[in-house]
C-alpha cells in the first residue's frame, strides 16, 4: 500500500482559469509599472513578457529537456531594461499580474474532505507541481491546502519541469522517499502521467477535464469523472 501520497496542483486540487493572453490584464499591468517609472504600453509588457518567457525556456533548454521560468525574473528584467533592478518589485508585480490574470481560483469539490482523510489515516501527502512559488504559495494558503502537506516542490524555484523524470527526483531525494511507496495523482497526462510513467512511479489520472486518453501515457488508476473524493478507494 502507498505510504506516500504526491500532488499536483492546478486541475487536480484547484480549479484555475487564467487569461495572459487577455489585453485586460496588460492594461491592468502597465499603469502598475508606470507607478514604478517604468513607461510603457500595455501591448509593449505583453510582448516583452513574451519574449522574455521565450528567452528563459531556451536558455533553460540548455540544461533540461523541459525547463521552467521563473516568472519574477521575467518582470525584473523588464523592470531592469528601464533602471530599475529591484526584486521585491519584481515579485510584487508578479503577484499584481496574477491577480489581474486570473478568472477563477477554486478548490474541487471533495479537496479538503479527502486531504484530511488521508492525512488521518497516516498517510504523508507532499505536492510535486508545475508553479511559480512567487504566487502559488498564497493561492495555496489563501485555500487552507498547506497544513496537509509535508513538502511542497514548485517547479520555478528548480528551473524543471514535469513531465521530467529529473523534477519527480527532487521530491523523491529531498524527502528521502521510497519511490515503490510512492503514487503520483494529476489531471494532465502528457506531463502528470507521462512524468510518472518515466519516473517509474504509479499514479492516478485524475480526469477532470473529461478528456480521453490519448495514448500518451497510461495511468495505474483513472478516476474518469474526476471525482476527488474517489482518491481513497485506491489509497486506503
Amino acid at each position: 500500500m502507498y505510504k506516500n501520497i504526491i500532488f499536483d496542483i492546478y486541475g487536480t486540487m484547484i480549479d484555475v482559469w487564467t487569461d495572459e493572453g487577455d489585453m485586460a490584464t496588460w492594461q491592468a499591468i502597465a499603469p502598475l509599472l508606470d507607478f514604478y517609472g517604468v513607461k510603457l504600453l500595455p501591448e509593449q509588457v505583453k510582448l516583452l513578457f513574451f519574449e522574455g518567457c521565450q528567452k528563459q525556456l531556451a536558455e533553460g533548454k540548455k540544461r533540461y529537456d523541459y525547463p521552467e521560468i521563473d516568472v519574477v525574473k521575467v518582470f525584473y528584467d523588464i523592470l531592469a531594461s528601464q533602471g530599475i533592478k529591484n526584486k521585491g518589485t519584481a515579485k510584487f508585480v508578479t503577484q499584481a499580474f496574477r491577480v489581474a490574470s486570473t478568472r477563477k481560483l477554486q478548490l474541487f469539490d471533495g479537496v479538503l474532505e479527502t486531504l484530511s482523510k488521508l492525512k488521518q489515516a497516516g498517510k504523508k501527502l507532499y505536492v510535486l507541481s508545475n508553479a511559480q512559488a512567487s504566487f502559488t504559495k498564497n493561492e495555496l494558503a489563501k485555500l487552507g491546502l498547506p497544513k496537509f502537506f509535508s513538502g511542497i516542490v514548485l517547479s520555478s524555484n528548480y528551473g524543471i519541469a514535469k513531465p521530467s523524470t529529473q523534477f519527480f527526483d527532487v521530491v523523491v531525494e529531498k524527502y528521502h522517499l521510497d519511490k515503490s511507496q510512492c503514487i503520483y495523482i494529476g489531471n494532465d497526462l502528457n506531463s502528470d502521467i507521462l512524468g510518472a510513467n518515466n519516473s517509474q512511479m504509479d499514479c492516478i489520472w485524475l480526469n477532470t477535464g473529461h478528456l480521453q486518453n490519448n495514448g500518451v501515457a497510461t495511468p495505474t488508476y483513472t478516476i474518469d469523472n474526476g471525482d476527488f473524493t474517489k482518491i481513497c478507494d485506491i489509497v486506503l
